[in-house]
């Protein structure tokens, strides 16, 4: 194994170890939370950090191009280009994340005005937004201070910083809950406590990685935000569409349904974030070497990490629907045994069916980034959106899906976009067949086909009973999976090994 794919593989170890702490201890605390202070209490938290990816969308504007303007500009030897990046960046983070913030407290204040909350709940779901949004202002700043990891591809000292902030979350949370009478801002305030530890951690890191790139008053520019900032208008957009595909589910909820299932979809959705993460995290060790690759126009080596990062990626979002499916059932019976568990499994499942997509589509969403061609895919996911938003209200009001009706449509919509437009508009991006990536994709969904099938066999031969079986079954379904995988994206290498044990 080469020294670039030893140091990938420990950047994806490390980072994929910190999104298991992370799974680890939403798994032992939401259970206790939502016994403490009650499922449709919980379901607030969700709510607020939803009402966080609004103001998101105002913020990606410049945070979206901040990481490609900086290391871009590095890596082509312009270090005063890069200085006056890196300190308008910090300026304009801080700008606009505290301007929303100074715009959000009178909103907060009417809160109750707005939804449906229950009297006796209203001081803290109020103070949780309040905690919620001040950690939006450190978590916009965390971007500019990350880019030293990226310029000197030092995930894997990032990934032991987040997993520092996730430790640090919980102790914050265990110490609360177990010192004062419960309440739900608690979760606001591990979530703040851990933004603190990741921008110290990101700051030394920046400071011992890239010590010339700190920040200069003279060199912030208001031109230089100006332009990242009109670059990511789109991507803008795109997050306005996100929105209404994923982000309006819990407000929709609230305003239509009941608050238990607003909680039960709440609860749901912690395993999509999971998931979702996992894929973040997988794919982000690719980026430092597909912006190197890009800037210096070596698109062989950059079609080949693009095609390696959809095969790993496709691996672990394969594993973690297909083990799900399998497994869900049980887990939940375990997890949370005193809530309506087949309700909650059934609507996990089809809440996470876009991960089997979503997974194999991460590599190929970068690339429009890189290529500075955000336009169309942002107008796709508006779109989208609206579809999505129109067909969740059409299926609540003239169905009885229910709760289903929430996560049903955004699962259709956003697999076809992933299956449909990202890959024919990745290829346009960069000027090749689309072919090549739907060569990755056909493969990768005859690996999840098989999948599901051994997984769902290996479960009804072992039929596991509780936490230590399930485990276990997990860990050879994991492996089973990874055969699998390996013998269909790449069987030529897999027949290569097969002769080598020989």
């Amino acid at each position: 194994m080469s020294g670039n794919n030893i140091k990938l593989a420990k950047t994806i170890l490390i980072t994929g170890f910190g999104v298991f702490i992370s799974y680890v201890i939403n798994f032992l605390l939401t259970p206790y939370i939502t016994d403490n202070v009650g499922i449709e209490a919980y379901g607030f938290v969700s709510i607020a950090k939803t009402a966080v990816s609004y103001a998101e969308i105002v913020t990606v504007a410049l945070t979206t191009f901040v990481v490609r303007y900086i290391s871009i500009s590095y890596h082509k030897g312009d270090m005063q280009e890069t200085r006056e990046y890196y300190s308008s960046s910090v300026f304009g983070c801080l700008l606009i994340s505290g301007t929303i913030f100074v715009i959000a407290l009178p909103i907060i204040y009417k809160l109750e005005h707005l939804l449906n909350i229950p009297a006796s709940l209203v001081p803290s779901v109020k103070l949780l937004f309040i905690i919620v949004f001040l950690n939006f202002i450190l978590t916009t700043i965390i971007t500019p201070l990350s880019v030293a990891s990226y310029i000197k591809d030092r995930l894997d000292i990032a990934g032991i910083i987040n997993i520092l902030s996730y430790l640090c979350d919980a102790a914050v949370l265990i110490i609360m809950f177990l010192n004062f009478e419960p309440a739900i801002w608690f979760v606001g305030i591990g979530s703040l406590t851990a933004s603190v530890i990741k921008v110290l951690g990101n700051l030394i890191l920046k400071n011992k990685l890239t010590p010339q790139l700190h920040f200069q008053k003279a060199a912030a520019s208001l031109k230089k935000v100006l332009q990242m900032t009109s670059n990511g208008i789109w991507q803008s957009i795109n997050s306005m569409g996100n929105v209404l595909n994923s982000g309006l589910d819990l407000i929709v909820s609230n305003l239509m349904l009941s608050g238990v299932q607003t909680g039960q979809i709440s609860v749901t959705k912690t395993i999509v974030t999971m998931f979702s993460m996992l894929y973040q995290v997988v794919f982000k060790p690719f980026q430092p070497r597909m912006i190197k690759s890009y800037a210096t126009g070596d698109m062989d080596l950059f079609m080949k990490d693009v095609a390696k990062a959809m095969k790993i990626c496709g691996y672990f979002s394969n594993i973690a629907f297909a083990g799900f499916v399998a497994l869900g059932p049980l887990y939940y019976k375990l997890w949370l045994p005193s809530q309506d568990t087949d309700l909650l499994y059934l609507l996990t499942v089809v809440n996470i069916c876009t991960s089997v997509t979503e997974g194999i589509a991460h590599p190929m969403y970068y690339i429009s980034t890189l290529a500075l061609k955000k336009r169309m895919p942002c107008i796709i996911t508006v779109l989208g959106g609206v579809a999505n938003t129109a067909g969740m209200y059409f299926l609540l009001k003239y169905t009885k899906l229910g709760p289903y009706a929430i996560v049903l449509t955004t699962a259709v919509i956003m697999t076809l976009i992933n299956l449909i437009f990202t890959p024919i508009y990745a290829g346009y991006c960069i000027k090749i067949k689309a072919f090549r990536f739907y060569k990755v994709i056909v493969f990768h969904l005859i690996s999840f086909a098989l999948m599901i099938a051994v997984f769902k066999l290996i479960a009804a031969l072992i039929k596991p009973q509780g936490w230590l079986m399930l485990i276990l079954c997990a860990f050879i379904m994991a492996g089973a999976g990874a055969l699998i995988h390996i013998l269909v994206m790449d069987p030529k290498k897999a027949l290569k090994y097969v002769n080598k044990g020989k």
